[in-house]
């Protein structure tokens, strides 16, 4: 009776080949699920200790979605305020732009942020899962930016995010 042994290196290749894309699908199936969830069930979600989990998920996929190319010659730094919390308050994230990479920092504090964009929770994963564009969202008032918009505004244009359908890579969907 032969026994193969397990090869380290090859399992962890083989380790890293499946979980590379897991991210992209996790994401997928966020949307996916999302987009069939009524608001008063997002807005119950979001009031649940899952709240935490949620907003790292989305804000964990943001380096992720970076287009080096076009955020090379960037260098700024946003805040994220996103209220609704269960006890009044917001979690703030906050993204560092530089050299083409992004940074994100889970703090009320941080430097100097150039742009702060404040929306609720529930509006966050709306505009993550494709349910809600964020320039209607910012003319409804259901978004509000300070300091620099253009930079607020450019900022999904840096983000790589897949039509809807599109299957290389996974996405949070764009709305169509």
């Amino acid at each position: 009776m032969s026994r193969e042994r397990l090869d380290p290196q090859l399992a962890l290749a083989a380790a890293r080949r499946s979980l590379a894309c897991a991210p992209a699908q996790l994401a997928e199936r966020f949307a996916r699920t999302v987009r069939d969830v009524p608001d008063e069930r997002l807005e119950q979600l979001m009031r649940t200790p899952a709240r935490r989990v949620v907003l790292e998920g989305i804000f964990w996929q943001l380096p992720k979605r970076l287009d080096r190319k076009r955020a090379a010659r960037i260098s700024a730094s946003m805040r994220w305020r996103v209220t609704g919390r269960p006890d009044g308050g917001a979690d703030t994230y906050q993204l560092e732009l530089a050299k083409g990479q992004c940074r994100v920092i889970r703090s009320p504090r941080g430097p100097g942020a150039r742009v702060t964009i404040t929306l609720d929770g529930t509006e966050l994963v709306r505009i993550a899962a494709g349910r809600s564009n964020p320039m209607q969202a910012y003319l409804n008032g259901r978004l509000a930016v300070s300091g620099d918009i253009m930079l607020a505004a450019r900022f999904a244009s840096l983000l790589v995010v897949q039509a809807r359908g599109a299957r290389a890579g996974g996405s949070l969907d764009q709305p169509s």
